[in-house]
């Protein structure tokens, strides 16, 4: 963050509530290009963000806008500075639901209290998903308007290239990619009506003043239900118990049911693909955070996403029409990833 950006924090600081900046505090850097501050002040705390994708921040801020409008627990926007690349949102703290769920102990994610927390999240998701699917104005969207077609490809070759080809793992390029353009096509025919918030898992969701906020939802688009609820009850490290996950896939429709009418032989038909395709986005992420850029936090996380592989696929019913992807998968879901932790 250059001294522009920098000032333009600062003044958006000030303009919200009349004090000087004191201490600016950098989070750590995460999967994205986003730099994340929190600033401070002798009576108040706000989080800057620094993005050089204009696009990106128009979404985030509109987006942000629309939830406010329809009483979503989002962060407040505090200002917006497009031409310095810079925006100001409420501080909602350091406790995410992912850390409520970990806990620090096996057991601790079948409590009632933490099972009642999901079944939080899973609420506010379907009304998230519903009420924009109905109400926004999908053009802001970025980078893709919808979750379709292409855009699935587009995860379906991240993962060839970011993971696959980072590994050394041998393929027929010609047979995956036709598996890919295929499965794509068959996982279009789901319903497309709604709010895909993209990114929806425990760490994007901030535990406040007792209730839940959601963040991160900048890349959301039009698409399918399943994606989101997929992303959330299989993310990588929050080691969900399967049980777990089956019980709250029936929750999800019970409550996303009253706000829209669902077929739920449908919406379980495409849900298994429809988690397998975030999987292999997930790895291709783990592949260029991790395998290429050596952020051991991604690199840890692999063997996770890997053992979520083996329990979705054997549930994705057709899986083996597509020949070559399911051959990669089968010796997928068996590989050792091994990495060396940072010294101390």
């Amino acid at each position: 963050m250059n001294t522009n950006h920098q000032q333009g924090l600062h003044h958006l600081f000030n303009k919200w509530c009349g004090e000087k900046v004191r201490q600016i505090q950098p989070f750590p850097k995460s999967g994205s290009n986003r730099e994340y501050y929190r600033l401070i002040s002798p009576g108040h705390t706000a989080i800057g963000v620094y993005n050089p994708d204009k696009k990106e921040n128009r979404a985030f801020v509109e987006m942000t806008r629309f939830f406010t409008g329809q009483r979503i627990r989002v962060p407040a926007l505090l200002g917006f500075d497009p031409g310095n690349d810079v925006y100001l949102i409420q501080d909602l703290g350091d406790n995410t639901l992912f850390s409520v769920i970990t806990g620090g102990k096996d057991s601790f994610k079948n409590t009632p209290g933490v099972r009642e927390r999901i079944r939080e999240a899973l609420r506010g998701l379907a009304q998230i998903q519903v009420v924009a699917g109905r109400e926004m104005d999908f053009s802001i969207c970025h980078p893709y308007r919808q979750f379709g077609y292409h855009s699935m490809v587009y995860d379906l070759n991240y993962f060839r290239e970011e993971f696959l080809d980072r590994l050394g793992i041998d393929y027929s390029q010609e047979a995956l990619v036709n598996d890919f353009q295929e499965m794509a096509r068959w996982i279009g025919q789901t319903d497309q009506d709604y709010f895909m918030y993209r990114d929806f898992q425990s760490r994007n969701i901030m535990l406040y003043n007792d209730r839940l906020y959601f963040i991160d939802y900048q890349g959301g688009r039009e698409g399918p239900l399943q994606y989101d609820l997929a992303a959330f009850l299989y993310q990588a490290r929050a080691g969900l118990p399967d049980q777990l996950r089956q019980q709250m896939v029936d929750y999800y429709l019970e409550v996303a049911g009253r706000l829209t009418p669902i077929d739920v032989r449908e919406f379980k038909k495409f849900f298994y693909p429809i988690a397998l395709l975030r999987v292999l986005q997930t790895l291709g992420a783990y592949g260029l955070r991790g395998l290429k850029e050596q952020k051991q936090h991604f690199i840890r996380s692999i063997p996770y996403a890997l053992n979520n592989l083996k329990t979705i696929y054997p549930r994705v019913q057709g899986i083996d029409h597509y020949q070559e992807l399911n051959r990669i998968l089968q010796r997928l879901m068996y590989y050792k990833i091994s990495y060396n932790e940072p010294n101390q």
